[in-house]
């Protein structure tokens, strides 16, 4: 370890080196819009393809499962957002208000008002995850309802990566106006009923641009609940390896050793510990992550341990693992269990959130298409007037996001 630097900061320097590497590397493919970085390919066209093929019925169920789940988040997400910034402005200190979801270099994930910070490795997987199921999901739906797609690619603005599918016939992208011999291959039939104003999949019918914008989100809702299944199982699992013993402390590296934590009202607490570095546990010495394990491996309850720390000698009973206790420590043994637990979390949380939000009824989130959708069949004068909603919505999560920041800074 770099002295006086934090794992996460040195992750951090380096993810951003390897991700300027790559950009320098692939410097002749890729298309720069001031901060924005992205790059178009056709490789991943052909699997999107190849996957709507497939079950044809079982994508059209699920085309029209996503409108039905996006139909109801519309409403939802626009009452939770009304209240939340209204009891936010009414009452700014007690917070509570949108915020950006941004990288930290904590260990754990900290909520407020304006911003919050999620553990930079989570924030960077989660984010990963959550685009390419949201992207992919757009674009095999839209394939199974015969639509036509440009490209795929990935980008990254400033250093915040994502990955998109490009309609064929559509600037989604800001500096890169599509050439005029694929302009000129999208006519009026290949658009169906669409007039042509400006919404994104603008091909087919109503009904099938509604499964296709609705598709990402409900992507995102299948990926949570997968991601804490997975969460939930792995509690059990975990719960059953350490339910042999168990004595309540949660360690980390330090620059003298394996520095520990002990829990309130378990048996190292109880014993006098509070916070120290680790010697030896029964005769065995202990510097690492590892050493602790193997010694902390086939524990049984009542069993005694002596264990020497800074702190002193202490002589502690394993007792018997508490599942209430497992937001505390997981595996006191065993941090990268507890980090893969927490990772799993993260992801089935952003997932959610992220998904539930960009059903927000607002332009250009896939809700605001959703709705300029419904308006263009039903009321096509109105779609103006969600132009002008969509600044106002904006206004105001942007301006509750400033005085979110800068309430929590005073």
């Amino acid at each position: 370890m770099i002295y006086g630097l934090e794992p996460r900061l040195i992750f951090s320097i380096i993810f951003l080196a390897a991700l300027t590497a790559f950009l320098w590397y692939d410097r002749d493919k890729i298309q720069r819009v001031s901060i924005l970085f992205y790059r178009r390919t056709k490789h991943g066209v052909e699997l999107i393809d190849s996957i709507a093929k497939k079950l044809p019925r079982f994508w059209n169920f699920y085309g029209w499962t996503g409108v039905l789940f996006g139909v109801l988040t519309i409403p939802a997400v626009l009452i939770l957002a009304g209240t939340s910034i209204l009891r936010f402005f009414k009452e700014p200190a007690a917070g509570g208000g949108p915020a950006l979801i941004a990288p930290g270099l904590g260990s754990e994930a900290t909520y407020q008002s304006g911003v919050s910070f999620i553990p930079v490795e989570y924030w960077i997987i989660s984010i990963a995850v959550l685009m390419v199921v949201h992207e992919f999901s757009h674009g095999i739906v839209a394939r199974a309802e015969d639509f036509d797609i440009n490209s795929v690619g990935w980008l990254v603005m400033g250093v915040i990566p994502g990955a998109f599918v490009e309609p064929k016939g559509e600037d989604m992208l800001p500096g890169d106006e599509e050439e005029e011999d694929q302009a000129s291959e999208t006519s009026e039939d290949d658009r169906g009923e669409n007039d042509g104003n400006g919404g994104m999949w603008d091909q087919g019918t109503w009904t099938q641009r509604l499964k296709v914008l609705c598709a990402g989100s409900f992507a995102n809702y299948a990926t949570a609940a997968l991601f804490a299944l997975l969460f939930l199982g792995t509690v059990t699992a975990t719960t059953n390896m350490v339910q042999s013993g168990f004595i309540g402390i949660q360690t980390q590296p330090g620059d003298g050793g394996l520095q520990y934590e002990a829990m309130e009202e378990f048996p190292a607490f109880e014993a006098g510990m509070r916070n120290g570095t680790l010697v030896s546990i029964n005769g065995t010495n202990i510097s690492s992550q590892e050493d602790l394990q193997n010694v902390s491996e086939g524990l049984s309850p009542n069993q005694s341990l002596l264990i020497q720390t800074t702190e002193g000698q202490f002589t502690v009973k394993a007792t018997e693992y508490q599942y209430r206790e497992y937001k505390q420590s997981i595996l006191p043994f065993a941090s990268g269990m507890q980090w893969f637990i927490n990772l799993l979390q993260t992801v089935a949380y952003l997932n959610f959130v992220v998904g539930f939000f960009n059903m927000l009824p607002a332009k250009p989130l896939d809700g605001g298409q959703v709705m300029d959708t419904f308006l263009e069949r039903f009321y096509p004068e109105g779609r103006g007037y969600l132009n002008y909603w969509s600044l106002f919505v904006w206004a105001v999560l942007l301006g509750s996001i400033v005085l979110g920041i800068y309430t929590s800074l005073l």
